[in-house]
């Protein structure tokens, strides 16, 4: 099946923000898109919400414990291998005392984000953060 035809994979991603920084982390080497900056966030099971599902690869890539608070951004992109229907969930920490043990995902300033190298379909949401003094 072409991807014309795909439906597509639903993405739930957290952005989650503490103290004026975004946690980021960097796609692996194994995964489609290797070496670009990303947010905590993956694929929704069957019957999952996004924003679920936005906590659920939150905690399980990171470790953290986090709370939607709202929807920011929604889109959905055309790559060369795939169609992802992407919702972003605006997060906070539940626990803000685990802050630092969520290797490898890393803390960034907003000023940092235009620094990165994210996959084209994060462009609108990256400059809405920019733009956003507090989103």
């Amino acid at each position: 099946m072409s991807n014309e035809m795909k439906l597509p994979k639903r993405i739930g991603i957290a952005i989650v923000e503490h103290d004026g920084k975004y946690l980021i982390g960097v796609r692996q080497a194994t995964q489609t898109l290797a070496g670009k900056a990303e947010f905590p966030g993956g694929k929704c099971l069957p019957e999952e919400s996004a924003a679920d599902c936005a906590v659920r690869e939150c905690q399980e890539e990171t470790g953290l414990d986090v709370r939607v608070q709202k929807m920011i951004y929604e889109i959905e992109h055309r790559y060369s291998h795939d169609v992802v229907a992407l919702q972003f969930w605006l997060c906070e920490l539940i626990d803000t005392d685990k802050a630092d043990s969520l290797a490898p995902f890393v803390w960034r300033s907003r000023e940092e984000l235009t620094e990165l190298d994210f996959p084209d379909a994060n462009g609108p949401v990256i400059q809405l953060l920019l733009e956003t003094e507090s989103a």
